[in-house]
């Protein structure tokens, strides 16, 4: 008889504890259930734009031919979200289509801002007739007036980083000699050439480049000696062509 008894009075412990944990888990379940809807409903307000919307597009960096009304008009269509879901990346994208925009990153600012900080292109020359090129052979097309001033790189597009390569080591070559250089040519039938603001043009030919730029170099005093030398023709294998002011003549190298 003792036995039954405990075994009853066990069996109603275990039925209490079995209840107070279905009520433990029934409270657990609620609050989860109240804390997710609470954060659904939190998330939704920060992501609709029409709370805490993008009032403000700042850019800010050196700019010396991009007009910031211009990247403004450009990237508006794409600034339609609110501060916790607009698109970044479609900004960046956007802005990347004006001709004078290098580098791009934009960032949220609370609590209405974007903020764009542009890094625009150098142009080192002109490319062609209409085009600019940067110091790592990058051609693109401005709008607008081509700035003044610069030198002129002519040539296939492919060749490029090539031409500017060259263009800059001959520049700082021949300013030693008081030489600035001004066109750098490559026409279609692989011909180089170069022109100086003094205003001489040299004819190089398609082979041998450096060592008729190097014994161009180690021959300009004398060739200039002579006069005014207004071009010079290196694709001759033993002497070098020179015209001057008033006649023409051959001179030994």
């Amino acid at each position: 008889m003792k036995k039954t008894t405990a075994q009853k009075d066990r069996n109603s412990q275990k039925q209490v504890e079995a209840s107070r944990v279905a009520r433990l888990l029934a409270i657990s379940l609620g609050i989860i259930l109240a804390t997710g809807l609470i954060a659904v409903q939190v998330n939704n307000w920060f992501m609709d734009p029409a709370n805490l919307p993008i009032r403000v597009v700042k850019i800010d960096g050196q700019l010396e031919y991009l007009k910031k009304t211009d990247l403004q008009d450009t990237v508006a269509p794409v600034v339609t979200g609110g501060y916790f879901n607009i698109d970044l990346q479609a900004i960046t994208k956007k802005a990347k289509q004006l001709a004078w925009v290098d580098e791009v990153s934009v960032k949220r600012v609370w609590p209405d801002t974007v903020l764009m900080n542009i890094t625009e292109r150098q142009a080192i020359a002109r490319w062609g007739e209409k085009h600019l090129v940067t110091a790592s052979g990058e051609v693109f097309l401005p709008p607008g007036k081509i700035p003044e001033g610069l030198p002129l790189i002519d040539g296939p597009e492919a060749m490029s980083a090539e031409m500017v390569k060259m263009f800059e080591k001959e520049k700082q070559r021949f300013s030693v000699l008081k030489l600035t250089l001004r066109e750098l040519r490559l026409n279609k039938r692989g011909a180089w050439s170069m022109k100086f603001s003094q205003g001489m043009k040299v004819a190089l030919g398609r082979s041998e480049l450096e060592q008729r730029i190097q014994r161009l170099a180690e021959n300009y005093s004398a060739i200039t000696a002579r006069g005014n030398a207004l071009s010079i023709d290196m694709r001759y294998r033993h002497g070098i062509a020179v015209m001057y002011e008033k006649e023409a003549v051959v001179n030994d190298a």
